[in-house]
Parts: structure tokens; C-alpha cells; sequence
């Protein structure tokens, strides 16, 4: 039998070519990702231990392996493949390749500097000035999802910054953890609240890339 170079062997033409479109898949990912700056938002007085999204915060995911982090975020209602994909890029933007390859899981805990998620205006930051702002809006109760447009562009208002792409889809995935309503657009305004407090509700909805999408459609951010 020929005794191959270690090149040549099949396993290894195998692995080489999975590891090298996962490096240019992930590369390409996060060149487009990176094409919008992070605004700087550093608090030397915030909490740097405090999970700052409030479905991580609910889930309280493993970090143990990004294998145990993907399957808790799917039990939490996040869809298979969008949990591999915002495990993995965030770990490749966190630690690098050799951590994606080694199966390390993101850190919940150091989401400020990660392109295309992280964002300075958070709503947990002024939930007492919203809730206010919420009984002005709400009717009988409930939130439109343009309320929390408004909200949202309250609060990047007060941190001097525009609406990223990032905090867009946070609105979206705030409105379908709390239980919002893609067909009516609507959403209770406890549940909102209490969703951002990250407390888990009987009423959240799976997060999946369509339902996202759908929720985007129904916002106008002029």
C-alpha cells in the first residue's frame, strides 16, 4: 500500500478544506459585520459581571462549550441554525479561529465589543423613564411594536447616537421575547417590561430568523 504524505491522506483533505471555508465563511461574516463601528458606550460605573442581553440573561446559557451554549439558547426558542451561527461568530470575534475550532463558547458576559450585536442604547438602561413613556403609549395595556421604535430612538437619544442595525434587531427580539403578536403587531406592556428585566414569560415566542424578519417589516425607523 502506498504510504501517503500526511497532505495527501484523505481525513486530512477532508479537515483542511472544512477548516478553510469555515475561515472563509466566518472571515466574510465578519468583514461585513465590521463594516459598522461599535459606538463607544464605555461605563466605568456599570456592573461588567451583568449579562446586558435580556434573552441571555433569561436563558442563562452554559459557557462550559459552545456546544452546551447552542443547545441552551435552542431550548430557550432560538431555531438551530441561528443559534450556531450567533455561537460561533461571536466566539470567532471574542477569541479567534483556534477557540471556533476548539468548540469554546462566547462569553455572555463581554458582549460590548462584538460587531453587528453589540450597541450602547440599551432599553435596561432607562426602564423607569420608559415605563413612563409606556402608560403615555400603551392602549389598554399593550405596545404597538412602532411604540418601541419610539422608545428605542427615545433612548438612543439620550445616549447621542443613531439607531444601528444591531439595536433595530433588538427592538424585534424584544418584541417577540415578550410575547408580541406578529399578526396584530401588538405586545403587553408588563410583559415587555418584564422581559427586560429578564424574567422569563409563559408567553415568549420561538426567535427564528423569519420571525425576526417579520417583525423588522412591521418597523419604520424614520
Amino acid at each position: 500500500m502506498e504510504n501517503k504524505k500526511l497532505y495527501q491522506r484523505r481525513w486530512f483533505r477532508i479537515t483542511s478544506i472544512t477548516i478553510l471555508t469555515l475561515f472563509v465563511g466566518l472571515l466574510g461574516i465578519d468583514l461585513y459585520m465590521r463594516s459598522g463601528a461599535i459606538p463607544d458606550c464605555a461605563d466605568p460605573s456599570a456592573n461588567t459581571t451583568k449579562i446586558k442581553c435580556p434573552f441571555l440573561a433569561i436563558t442563562q446559557p452554559s459557557m462550559k462549550s459552545r456546544s452546551d451554549f447552542i443547545d441552551d439558547i435552542e431550548n430557550a426558542g432560538m431555531e438551530p441554525a441561528m443559534a450556531v451561527f450567533v455561537a460561533t461568530q461571536i466566539t470567532w470575534q471574542q477569541k479567534g479561529l483556534g477557540a471556533v475550532l476548539g468548540g469554546v463558547a462566547p462569553d455572555i458576559y463581554q458582549l460590548t465589543d462584538v460587531h453587528g450585536i453589540s450597541h450602547c442604547d440599551l432599553f435596561g438602561r432607562y426602564l423607569p423613564e420608559l415605563k413612563v413613556m409606556a402608560r403615555k403609549l400603551e392602549k389598554e395595556g399593550l405596545l404597538t411594536i412602532q411604540d418601541l421604535v419610539t422608545m428605542k430612538q427615545w433612548v438612543a437619544a439620550q445616549e447621542g447616537i443613531a439607531v444601528i442595525e444591531s439595536s433595530q434587531i433588538e427592538t424585534s427580539l424584544a418584541f417577540l421575547g415578550a410575547g408580541g403578536s406578529l399578526e396584530t403587531g401588538l405586545v403587553e406592556t408588563n410583559n415587555f417590561f418584564a422581559f427586560m428585566k429578564g424574567e422569563r414569560l409563559s408567553a415568549e415566542n420561538g426567535i427564528t430568523i423569519e420571525a425576526l424578519d417579520q417583525a423588522q417589516a412591521m418597523t419604520h425607523w424614520d
